[in-house]
């Protein structure tokens, strides 16, 4: 077990200023220690100064205040600067006296520390502003980029139950012709559907199906509480790309319809499992009555043909179960049979 001091990440100088700072009274010490550093320099590098450089020491630790932790601390910063050099540093130490020497050093002392701290204030303020400003707009893209992608992923499990259903009806269409412009129209909107979801980083990406498939039936139980079916999972938590899982939610949502609305308090057990290269998703359903078939079978069709898949319904009395086999590896697009002349 590592220490949650080992795995917390490492704050940078600035950053621990910052926390620092929220503390009471934490700018203001802040301030007196580097007045206390400047003095320990200072007194350091007394045999080689003279009296007229007292307050050369003190300008890093006004600046620094200014800088770190504000005007009012930079402002306690300088005050303390003056009363030490004036009052210890000078030629008569703890007494009031008047020279004009020390009046012309400690007048522009405190000119160039006011505007220092004047300057750097006001540098700190705009530093500030620009960075909620950018926390702002970063937030904004944030958002809108969160919401582009949402979009996006939308357009493409669309364009993938289009291309299913084009394909399902190509192959019941008795017209050679219709047949090949509609495998054709598939072919193009399973390939658009696959840019989409290249763009929004999703091409390859795999998902948990299991703990997908728990999430897609919590959210229908929570959309309508009459009805509910109880769902049951078997099998291994599998990770399938992320256009099996569509598909395969689009059928495991349309039969959790069908038994809401057709059975009440049935109860429907979800199971995928891998073998060989072949995946296999099975939908059993049991309750007190007569259990239906998914609602729309036509949609499962087609979305078990797009899976090159082998689909099959059993019923018995008081269950049905619906079993789809179908490669484990992503299929390609339906052949495109490109036509010799224009239809328009």
């Amino acid at each position: 077990m590592r220490l949650p001091a080992l795995t917390a990440p490492l704050l940078s100088p600035a950053e621990r200023v910052r926390r620092l700072a929220r503390l009471p009274g934490a700018t203001y010490w802040g301030a007196v220690l580097l007045v206390l550093a400047s003095l320990a320099v200072r007194l350091m590098l007394d045999p080689v100064l003279t009296q007229g450089y007292g307050y050369t020491c003190f300008y890093p630790a006004v600046i620094l205040s200014a800088y770190w932790l504000g005007g009012r601390p930079a402002l306690l910063a300088t005050g303390l600067s003056t009363a030490i050099v004036y009052n210890f540093m000078g030629p008569a130490p703890l007494t009031f006296y008047v020279d004009g020497r020390a009046l012309v050093s400690l007048s522009f002392f405190l000119i160039s520390s006011a505007l220092l701290i004047h300057v750097l204030s006001s540098i700190r303020a705009r530093f500030s502003d620009l960075a909620r400003s950018h926390a702002r707009v970063e937030a904004l893209a944030t958002s809108q980029a969160e919401l582009f992608r949402d979009h996006a992923q939308r357009v493409t499990d669309h364009l993938q139950l289009i291309s299913a259903i084009l394909q399902a009806q190509a192959r019941e269409e008795d017209d050679a012709l219709v047949s090949r412009v509609l495998a054709n129209a598939a072919s193009r909107t399973l390939v658009i559907s696959r840019t989409h979801r290249t763009f929004v980083g999703g091409e390859d990406r795999t998902l948990p199906f299991e703990s997908f498939a728990r999430r897609l039936a919590e959210a229908v139980a929570r959309r309508n509480d009459s009805g509910r079916v109880a769902v049951r999972f078997t099998g291994g938590d599998i990770e399938v790309p992320v256009e099996q899982a569509t598909a395969l939610g689009l059928v495991l949502l349309e039969y959790l319809t069908t038994l809401r609305t057709g059975t009440p308090g049935a109860t429907l057990a979800v199971s995928l499992d891998e073998e060989a290269g072949v995946r296999t998703f099975v939908l059993a359903a049991t309750g007190g009555g007569a259990v239906p078939v998914p609602r729309d079978m036509g949609l499962v069709e087609a979305i078990a043909g797009q899976l090159a898949g082998r689909l099959l319904v059993t019923r018995a009395a008081d269950a049905c179960a619906v079993r789809i086999a179908f490669p484990a590896a992503l299929q390609p697009p339906p052949r495109w049979d490109p036509l010799s002349f224009s239809l328009h």
